[in-house]
């Protein structure tokens, strides 16, 4: 069984649509120690994230499973994501998962290389479908402060991850998937993509 750290039940009815101006307002940065306030919203960004990829808590599938959450798409404007990535053996099993829940998250370094996901992007903010390759950068480095770890942390992330860590920084710089990608031609591939 599911257990939350919070009380409120998670509910796809927390998610800020794309509709909605605050989703692209300004993000102000968190004090730490995390106040009362800033604390219960991790805690819910955990638990929705969580309970999306909990197959008993969403049988009925009425909350889109997600591997990552920001706090802009549950009505704070602040510096915080939350990211759960499973890790799949040869076999397809989820093995391990990758989690983070970062505070004040900064990308300090990106390399030159491109990356995109081959069928494009997806967001719990953005009902419309957006067809298109989204290039990201193929290599980032990360630092923060890990709520979940208690500590500063320094990554150096590629890939998939540093995929899923982009978008969810997007979130706090006022910006969606769908903003990068190319208006006239959108599965146009540079010499310098990397198809994922």
């Amino acid at each position: 069984m599911l257990k939350l750290l919070q009380e409120e039940i998670p509910s796809a009815k927390w998610i800020v649509k794309d509709n909605q101006k605050s989703l692209l307002g300004n993000c102000n940065e968190v004090k730490l120690p995390l106040n009362r306030n800033d604390e219960l919203i991790i805690k819910k960004m955990i638990d929705w994230v969580r309970a999306s990829q909990d197959e008993k808590f969403n049988a009925k599938q009425e909350m889109i499973e997600a591997i990552g959450i920001a706090a802009p798409q549950i009505g704070a404007n602040i510096k915080m994501y939350y990211i759960l990535l499973p890790i799949f053996d040869d076999q397809g099993n989820k093995t391990k998962y990758l989690e983070h829940a970062l505070i004040n998250p900064k990308i300090i370094a990106r390399s030159e290389q491109l990356a995109a996901l081959k069928n494009g992007e997806g967001c719990l903010s953005v009902d419309k479908k957006h067809q298109g390759y989204v290039p990201r950068n193929y290599k980032i480095h990360v630092v923060g402060y890990d709520y979940l770890k208690k500590k500063n942390i320094n990554l150096t992330i590629r890939g998939y991850e540093a995929i899923v860590f982009q978008h969810e920084q997007d979130h706090l710089e006022k910006k969606l998937y769908y903003h990068h990608i190319n208006k006239n031609n959108p599965w146009v591939k540079n010499n310098n993509l990397i198809i994922i």
